[in-house]
């Protein structure tokens, strides 16, 4: 059953038994008040009119009688019983208490009810009854009236309910119909913001955050699958070149085409070469997105010596500059191999590409709470449009000379991903003909020194 039948049926029920209980008391309070003015009139002929019907009856003048609704009866002291009254009905005096107060009873001859009050003078016992039935057909009528109206407020409220739940219920359809059109497809839809003191309004403000949050968890979902997608693709691309040559040469000497074996296993041992460093590539770049990091305090500077001196080890003709304007030692968390990798990463980086004569410097320095390392070269630089691209996977501002170097385009995702792992972030900024700077900003530890 749907919640705004279930909300009507529990208000009318509710209405019902409070109308009910209302009734029976209107009811009850009606039938004391005539019950209780009966009793008066009861009690006030016992000391008036009905003296002088007993008086009149015992001389043998019946002329006068009770009033219509009343009757008179005397039982004498030797058992006679003298009944006056235009009734011919009976009351059933066998119940009363003579001196109490008015009681209701039957008659002898039929279900008529009386309200009978019994005194005793000189001998003689006097019951004066009123017939009810008056009163019980107005007490019948104000049932049948009262039934009539319950049953009127009843559909009223009924009308009134479900188009009052029914409204308020609104905007919960409205949220079903936003629902529905989200499974459909249509993630930017949201729920209509209401006042946020109501409960309604405090709903939709939830769900709203709810959405945005399932939305971003969608789109990143469908980024990192379309990620994986291009780098899955892109690997495939780049380990498709190498391998060609290696087929192609296979297949010449195979096929006599050539007798220079010497060439043909050195284009073979230069294909795998260029094939293998992909492979540690993307088994670095692997290990980068997926281990652990064995954090602990790191002294920034005395990493950054240590890098220089393994790249002056690598390219002892070139110059490595490291340069501390932190004012004092700067401190880091991380992992220390993973950071002297990224440092080593970013200096190599800038002597193969930056030109045979470029130089680089490292530069430290402290700005709020963050460590940051400047890694500039002073060589060919890049344009705007590569340098917003040089840490996505693969890329290559210039893929000739690259595949040359045997460059596999993993180098900068590598340096950015162990960068974002130690919770930091990695800029670059560049113009052609001046070098670029690539920016590592990681966060700061106080030093003990401090």
């Amino acid at each position: 059953m749907p919640l705004r039948t279930w909300l009507v049926v529990l208000l009318v029920v509710v209405s019902g038994l409070g109308l009910a209980v209302s009734s029976l008391a209107v009811s009850s309070i009606m039938r004391d008040v005539l019950y209780s003015r009966v009793d008066d009139e009861l009690q006030d002929a016992t000391q008036t009119w009905a003296r002088e019907v007993s008086s009149d009856s015992f001389q043998g003048d019946y002329s006068k009688r009770p009033p219509t609704e009343y009757v008179v009866m005397f039982y004498t002291p030797d058992g006679s019983l003298h009944y006056t009254g235009p009734s011919t009905s009976t009351p059933d005096a066998s119940n009363l208490y003579i001196g109490a107060g008015p009681t209701t009873v039957g008659s002898l001859e039929n279900d008529r009810q009386w309200r009978a009050v019994a005194t005793e003078e000189n001998g003689v016992i006097t019951v004066v009854a009123k017939d009810l039935t008056t009163e019980n057909a107005i007490l019948k009528g104000l049932a049948v009236v009262q039934v009539l109206i319950v049953a009127l407020v009843l559909a009223v409220i009924a009308a009134a309910g479900y188009w009052f739940i029914r409204r308020a219920l609104r905007p919960l359809r409205v949220v079903e119909k936003t629902a529905s059109d989200i499974a459909a497809g249509d993630l930017d839809k949201r729920v209509p913001e209401w006042p946020l003191h109501t409960e309604v309004g405090q709903l939709s403000a939830a769900l709203n955050v709810m959405l945005g949050q399932l939305q971003q968890s969608v789109i990143s979902a469908q980024d990192k699958e379309e990620q994986m997608r291009r780098f899955v693709g892109d690997a495939s691309h780049e380990l498709r070149t190498p391998l060609t040559s290696l087929h192609g040469y296979t297949e010449l000497y195979r096929s006599g085409a050539t007798s220079d074996v010497d060439m043909v296993f050195s284009k073979i041992d230069s294909e795998s070469k260029r094939m293998s460093l992909l492979v540690e590539d993307l088994l670095a770049l692997t290990r980068a997105e997926g281990s652990r990091l064995d954090k602990r305090r790191v002294d920034m500077l005395e990493l950054s010596l240590s890098a220089g001196s393994s790249a002056r080890a690598a390219f002892p003709n070139r110059e490595i500059t490291v340069v501390n304007d932190t004012q004092s030692i700067p401190v880091v968390e991380g992992d220390p191999d993973r950071l002297h990798q990224i440092l080593l990463n970013l200096i190599t980086n800038g002597l193969r590409h930056g030109g045979p004569q470029a130089k680089v410097t490292l530069r430290l320095r402290k700005e709020g709470g963050d460590v940051l390392i400047d890694v500039r070269d002073d060589g060919k630089g890049m344009s705007a449009q590569d340098a917003a691209h040089i840490f996505e996977r693969f890329y290559r501002a210039d893929s000739s000379r690259t595949r040359d170097t045997g460059g596999s385009g993993l180098g900068l995702a590598i340096v950015k991903s162990l960068v974002e792992q130690h919770g930091g972030s990695i800029s670059v900024t560049s113009k052609p003909g001046e070098g670029s700077t690539f920016t590592v900003r990681l966060p700061a530890l106080e030093s003990e020194s401090d």
